[in-house]
C-alpha cells in the first residue's frame, strides 16, 4: 500500500482475540479520526494489515455499520461521514437517555453513588491548560457513563454507548477548538456534582440538561461553519 494510505496506520493483531481486536482496532482509529470519513475499507487490505483473515474484518465491520460507523457507498464499505443533523440526533437521545440513570439514583440516593458522582471531579484540575484534552475525554466519558449505569437498564446503556461513540468521534474531529474550552466544561460537570450531592434531583437534572445542550450548540455552530466555508469560532464544549 501508498505510504501515504491511512490504512497503514492500523497494528498487526494476536490472532488469538482477533475477532474483538479488529473491531477494537478499527473502532479506535475511526473515533479519532486516523481513518477519516470517506475512507475505503477494503478486507483485503485491512486482513494484511492487521494480520488476519478476512473473516473476523467483515464481522467487524459489520457492528460496525450497524453502529453507523460503517456505511455503504457506491458498493463499496467506507467510514461513514456525520453532519449538523447527526449531532442534533445524538444530543437528543442523550438528553432522553442519560436523565433516567438520575432518576433511577433519586429513587433511594444510594449513599456510594452519591458519593462517587458528586466527587467526581474534585481532583481535576480547576484552572486547566489547552494541554489534557485525552484525560479530559477520558473523565467526560466515564461520568457520563457512571449516570447512565445507574439507570439498572441494560438496553438502555447499550444504547448509549453507541451514541456516546459517535460524539467522541465528533470531539476528536473538532479538538483544536475544544481544547481552549476545557475549564468550562469542568464547571458545568462539577455543577451537577454539586447538585447531586445536595441530592436535588430537580438541579441535578436541569445541571445536565444544560451541559448538554450548551455541548450541542457549540458542536454545531463549529459543524455547521465547517459546512458553509464560514469563518470557525471556538467551541465552547
Amino acid at each position: 500500500m501508498p505510504a501515504s494510505d491511512p490504512l497503514a496506520s492500523l497494528s498487526p493483531i494476536a490472532t488469538h482475540t482477533r475477532g474483538e481486536r479488529a473491531r477494537a482496532e478499527l473502532l479506535s482509529a475511526i473515533v479519532r479520526g486516523q481513518l477519516p470519513p470517506g475512507t475505503v475499507l477494503s478486507d483485503r487490505q485491512l486482513s494484511e494489515v492487521l494480520g488476519v483473515s478476512r473473516t473476523p474484518i467483515r464481522e467487524a465491520m459489520h457492528t460496525l455499520e450497524a453502529d453507523g460507523l460503517v456505511e455503504r457507498s457506491g458498493g463499496r464499505l467506507v467510514v461513514a461521514g456525520f453532519s449538523v443533523r447527526d449531532t442534533r440526533e445524538l444530543f437528543e437521545l442523550r438528553r432522553l437517555l442519560e436523565p433516567a440513570g438520575l432518576d433511577r439514583l433519586a429513587q433511594t440516593w444510594d449513599e456510594q453513588g452519591v458519593y462517587e458522582l458528586a466527587t467526581f471531579f474534585d481532583e481535576f484540575p480547576g484552572d486547566l491548560p489547552a494541554g489534557p484534552y485525552d484525560e479530559y475525554l477520558q473523565r467526560d466519558h466515564q461520568f457520563h457513563q457512571l449516570i447512565v449505569a445507574w439507570s439498572g437498564n441494560s438496553r438502555l446503556i447499550r444504547c448509549y454507548d453507541v451514541v456516546e461513540t459517535q460524539i467522541n468521534r465528533i470531539r476528536h474531529h473538532l479538538a483544536p477548538g475544544y481544547r481552549g474550552r476545557m475549564a468550562e466544561v469542568v464547571q458545568e460537570h462539577r455543577d451537577v456534582c454539586a447538585a447531586i450531592a445536595r441530592k436535588d434531583l430537580a438541579g441535578a437534572r436541569a445541571a445536565l440538561v444544560r451541559h448538554l445542550e450548551n455541548g450541542e450548540r457549540a458542536m454545531v455552530e463549529f459543524l455547521a461553519a465547517r459546512e458553509t466555508g464560514a469563518p470557525e469560532t471556538t467551541p465552547t464544549h
